[in-house]
C-alpha cells in the first residue's frame, strides 16, 4: 500500500520535481510558434529600418527588447541565437567596439540570471570538467596579478572567466531542457555557418580580407579578417554537426538542409588553405572506422560515414580540378617546402614555451609572452600555450580537463550522441595541436555540447547496455 502511494506521488512529480522541470517556461506549441512568427516579423521590420532608413541604431532597438524577453522566457531560444551568430565572430560590429556576437553573449548571460530567478530549475553539475575549467580560470586570474602589464593581464583573466561562465550557461541550458534544445541549437549553428560564408562570399568581404592576411588566403566571415585556421575550425564543427543531425533528425526538410551543408562546407574549408584543419577533420572522420566492433554493431552508420567521406572527397576533387582555389592557397596545400617552413616557424614558439616555463614556472603571462620570449607568435598548440603562458599549473589543469573530457565520452553509451561527442572532441584536440583554441569562444561552447551528449546518450541507449558504459570497444577510447 505504501509502495503504491509512493509510485503515485512520483507520477505527479512531487518527489522528482527538480529533475523534471525545465528552464524553458512552459508554453503551448501554438503560442510558441505565434511568438516566433511575431519575432520574425519584428526582425524583418528592423532590417527594413536598417536598409531603407539607414539607421542601424533604430533597427536594433526595434528588435532588442522583444528578443531579450524571449531569451528570458526560453533559454533554448537564447542558445539558438548564440549559435546562430557564433560563426560571425567580430564581423558584424559597431565602431569596432561592440560586435553582434558579443552583444548576444552578454544578453544570454543576463537572461540566464533572470531565468534562474523565475524558474529555479535544479542543476547538479555532474561533470568534474567544469570544476577543473573553473580552477584554470582562477589560476589565470592569480598569475595575472604577478605580471608586469597588470591591467592588460587582468583584462585577459576576466575574458577567460567569461569563457568559463559561457560553458556553464550553455551546459545549464542543455541539461535543464529536452533533447529538442540540443538539436535546435546545432541546427542554428549549421544555418549560421552556411549563411555567414555565403554572405561573405557574395558581398566580397572574404575577398577583401584575403589582402589583409599574411598568407593571402580566405580568412573572414563577415567583414573582418580572422585567422584562417579559426575559420576552418568553425566550418569543420558545422560539418560534423550537420552529419550528426542528418543521422538523428527525421525531418525531410531539415535533412535536405544538412545535405546541402555537407556538400558546401568542405569546399569552403579547402578554400581557407588550413592544412591543420583538413588533417584534423580527415583524422576525425576516419577514426570511428578503427573500432571494429562498433562498426559491426552499427553497420548503417559506418556506411553513412563512408558515403559522406566519398561525397566530400569527390566535391573537393572537383573544386581542385576546376581550379577553384586561389594560386597561393593551392601552393600552400601542395608545396612541401611551404609546409616545412611553416612547421619550423611554429616549432620555434613551442621551444620557446619549453624554455620559458623553466625560467617562469608560473607562466610568462598572456601579454608578457612576447617580450619575455622574443617569439613573434604564441605557441600554436593548446598544451604548449598553457605551459608557456600559464606555467606548470596551467598545463596540468588543461591536461586534467582534456583527460576528464575523454572519460565522459568513454562513459557515454554507443549512440549517435557518443559518436558526435567523440568526433567533436577528437577534432578539437587534434586541431589543438596546430592552433591555440583555449581563448576561443567556439572551443568552450562545443565542449558544453560534448558534456551534455552523455545525458542524451543514455536516453537513446539500448536496454541491454549497463550503466558502466560501452564495454565492446577493442581499444581504449581516448576521445579519438
Amino acid at each position: 500500500m505504501y509502495a503504491a502511494y509512493a509510485n503515485e506521488t512520483d507520477d505527479y512529480g512531487l518527489l522528482e520535481e527538480v529533475q523534471e522541470r525545465t528552464s524553458d517556461i512552459p508554453l503551448s506549441p501554438a503560442t510558441s510558434y505565434l511568438l516566433l512568427v511575431g519575432w520574425l516579423v519584428l526582425c524583418a521590420i528592423a532590417l527594413g529600418v536598417v536598409v531603407l532608413a539607414r539607421n542601424p541604431v533604430a533597427g536594433a532597438l526595434v528588435v532588442a527588447l522583444p528578443t531579450f524577453i524571449g531569451m528570458v522566457v526560453k533559454p533554448t531560444f537564447a542558445l539558438c541565437l548564440l549559435m546562430l551568430v557564433l560563426p560571425t565572430g567580430a564581423g558584424v560590429a559597431w565602431r569596432q567596439a561592440f560586435s553582434l556576437d558579443r552583444a548576444v553573449g552578454l544578453a544570454v548571460a543576463v537572461s540566464f540570471f533572470l531565468n534562474v530567478l523565475l524558474t529555479r530549475p535544479g542543476l547538479r553539475i555532474r561533470h568534474k570538467e567544469l570544476w577543473v575549467a573553473a580552477g584554470l580560470s582562477v589560476w589565470i586570474a592569480m598569475t595575472s596579478l604577478l605580471q608586469p602589464h597588470l591591467a592588460d593581464e587582468v583584462r585577459r583573466a576576466f575574458t577567460q572567466f567569461q569563457l568559463v561562465l559561457l560553458i556553464l550557461i550553455v551546459y545549464w541550458i542543455l541539461e535543464t531542457n529536452h533533447e529538442s534544445a540540443y538539436r535546435w541549437a546545432l541546427r542554428c549553428y549549421v544555418l549560421g555557418m552556411v549563411g555567414s560564408v555565403v554572405v561573405a562570399l557574395q558581398s566580397g568581404q572574404a575577398i577583401r580580407a584575403v589582402q589583409e592576411t599574411r598568407d593571402v588566403r580566405y580568412a573572414a566571415t563577415l567583414g573582418h579578417a580572422i585567422d584562417a585556421n579559426m575559420l576552418s575550425a568553425l566550418i569543420a564543427l558545422g560539418f560534423l554537426s550537420a552529419v550528426y543531425l542528418l543521422a538523428r533528425d527525421r525531418s525531410l526538410f531539415w535533412r535536405a538542409v544538412y545535405v546541402g551543408a555537407i556538400l558546401f562546407l568542405p569546399l569552403m574549408m579547402i578554400r581557407t588553405g588550413s592544412r591543420g584543419g583538413l588533417v584534423a577533420l580527415a583524422f576525425t572522420l576516419l577514426s570511428p572506422l578503427f573500432f571494429v566492433r562498433q562498426v559491426l554493431r552499427r553497420p548503417a552508420l559506418a556506411a553513412l560515414l563512408l558515403a559522406i567521406i566519398l561525397v566530400a572527397s569527390l566535391s573537393a576533387g572537383l573544386l581542385i580540378k576546376e581550379q577553384g582555389l586561389a594560386g597561393a592557397v593551392a601552393e600552400r596545400l601542395t608545396s612541401m617546402d611551404h609546409a616545412k617552413r611553416a612547421l619550423a616557424f611554429r616549432m620555434e614558439a613551442v621551444r620557446s614555451a619549453g624554455h620559458a616555463v623553466l625560467a617562469w614556472p608560473t607562466g610568462t603571462g598572456y601579454i608578457s609572452w612576447f617580450e619575455r620570449t622574443g617569439s613573434p607568435i604564441w605557441p600554436h598548440s593548446d598544451f604548449f600555450f598553457a605551459l608557456g603562458v600559464y606555467g606548470f599549473p596551467g598545463a596540468i589543469l588543461f591536461t586534467a580537463f582534456a583527460i576528464l573530457l575523454m572519460g565522459t565520452v568513454r562513459r557515454t553509451p554507443l549512440t549517435l550522441e557518443k559518436l558526435y561527442a567523440r568526433a567533436v572532441l577528437t577534432f578539437l584536440l587534434v586541431m589543438g595541436l596546430n592552433i591555440k583554441q583555449v581563448s576561443a569562444k567556439y572551443f568552450w561552447v562545443f565542449l558544453a555540447f560534448v558534456l551534455a551528449a552523455e545525458r542524451l546518450g543514455w536516453g537513446h541507449a539500448e536496454p541491454q547496455e549497463d550503466e558502466t558504459g560501452d564495454r565492446d570497444e577493442e581499444a581504449p577510447d581516448t576521445g579519438a
